[in-house]
């Protein structure tokens, strides 16, 4: 993976650090990098998932799918004033084992986005999950877009009210 590629999606809560099972791996990528994956990779081990999918690949020897992401896509669904972005700018930071994952705020704001935008509520308790295992408070949501900062606010409220059943 290069500065082209950033990861992000169930993949990447561990590092922030919250678990969960997740049976993909989300890969942001530019036009370009997406050209790169195919001419390098696709017919080596990584395959599309159907006829004529460019974006929607599996690894054949994890048996692992990939999902592409595209720098300038919206996160979520069409009407989401979140995008995207390349993968090597300040919202995906190098790990030491040298792959870019998103940063806890952009990682935020795709669950928050992909949540309320793509109807993905699995998306909304990740978030929810992000903020309890990392004791955030309301004052994060400055690190936030804007069209995002109620709900992230009413996550965290929703964080402090959940308990645990004994």
């Amino acid at each position: 993976m290069s500065s082209r590629e950033g990861v992000s999606g169930g993949f990447v809560l561990t590092p922030y650090p919250h678990v969960r099972h997740t049976e993909d791996i989300d890969i942001v990528t530019t036009p370009e990098g997406l050209a790169r994956i195919h001419s390098r990779l696709v017919g080596r081990g990584i395959i599309p998932r159907g006829a004529g999918l460019r974006k929607k690949l599996r690894d054949t020897a994890h048996k692992v799918n990939i999902d592409v992401l595209q720098a300038g896509e919206p996160a979520g669904a069409a009407g989401s004033p979140v995008r995207y972005p390349s993968p090597d700018g300040p919202e995906f930071a190098v790990a030491a084992d040298g792959i870019r994952y998103a940063t806890l705020s952009a990682l935020l704001a795709f669950k928050i986005a992909s949540g309320i935008w793509g109807k993905r509520p699995r998306d909304l308790a990740d978030a929810q999950e992000l903020v309890k295992a990392n004791a955030l408070a309301e004052d994060f949501a400055r690190e936030l877009p804007e069209p995002l900062r109620d709900r992230y606010v009413a996550l965290v409220a929703a964080a402090r009210e959940e308990r645990d059943i004994e």
